[in-house]
């Protein structure tokens, strides 16, 4: 029994060494997307780049690295990638075989990291289909507002040499019918612009509510790879994702000016020289939106 008993510790022991040794011998890595994937449809191959950097620093090349996808647990499919551009640059074909919500990750070195739960939408044909069906209201209706003026001129006419001619009262009512009709196309028409302005104003607002600044930030926090190095709670199911213990700082209930963490995110080193932290090549829009889920309460 007790024999049994020293075995089981010296496994368990193995096997903690398994798991950390390669993170105190250099065997972690940071790995960021180009960008996070949006507007994928099912059965719509698209392309994810991402570059893995030993400690954020060193490109790494060679790598025969991977990309899994599942759906609940049940469906699941993996895709190879390829090394393309500058070093430890790789890129990969993905198409997800149904809608839903994707749980995928990237493996390479020694990093199985997850990444945000991509949203695949059913197959663009039906939408397609119905937007070459359908026609504009607004469209249609010009034609026919000139074919009214035209109408409403020519009866006019008449009216006037029926008037000049007779002098019947015929004349007068069919000239009073057209001069209404003549204004009330004029009417319709100065109506056009504002509904399609309001129907610009309409689809500017569903764009602006469809991901907030602080949501964009969640999932760059942990597409960009900054959750390898900082804890934060406020990532949902943050065990989820592998966290190296370096001594980063806590991001969980850390805040400070915008314009402070703009120049961090910005160029690191410019902010301080001797930082760890990586340039991860970030755009404008994307150091804004970390800066909002940083900063979120």
């Amino acid at each position: 029994m007790f024999s049994r008993f020293r075995i089981s510790i010296a496994l368990a022991v193995l096997l903690t060494l398994v798991f950390t040794l390669p993170v105190f011998a250099g065997g972690w890595a940071v790995i960021t997307l180009d960008a996070f994937p949006t507007g994928i449809g099912a059965g719509e191959p698209f392309t994810v780049g991402f570059t893995v950097l030993q400690h954020g620093k060193t490109p790494m090349t060679g790598l025969d690295a991977t990309i899994t996808a599942n759906l609940h647990n049940k469906t699941e499919f993996m895709v190879d990638a390829e090394p393309e551009g500058k070093p430890g640059h790789y890129t990969a074909t993905m198409t997800f075989p149904m809608e839903g919500e994707w749980q995928w990750s990237i493996q390479a070195f020694t990093m199985d990291q997850s990444m945000p739960v991509l949203s695949v939408a059913a197959p663009a044909v039906a939408s397609e289909s119905w937007s070459v069906v359908k026609t504009d209201p607004v469209a249609a209706a010009i034609p026919w507002m000139t074919f009214i003026r035209i109408l409403a001129i020519a009866g006019g006419l008449v009216g006037v040499v029926l008037i000049l001619r007779h002098r019947t009262g015929l004349g007068a009512a069919l000239t009073v019918v057209c001069l209404l009709a003549m204004i009330g196309s004029f009417m319709t028409g100065s109506a056009v612009p504002a509904v399609e302005a309001q129907n610009e104003s309409s689809s500017e607002a569903v764009s602006e509510l469809s991901i907030s600044q602080v949501e964009m930030g969640r999932q760059l926090f942990i597409a960009k790879g900054c959750i390898t190095c900082h804890r934060n709670s406020k990532i949902e199911n943050s065990s989820g994702y592998w966290t190296i213990d370096m001594g980063a700082t806590d991001l969980s209930n850390f805040s400070a000016s915008p314009e402070i963490l703009f120049i961090r995110l910005k160029d690191p080193a410019a902010a301080k020289s001797d930082t760890k932290m990586p340039n991860l090549g970030l755009k404008k829009e994307e150091i804004e939106a970390l800066i909002a889920f940083i900063n979120s309460k």
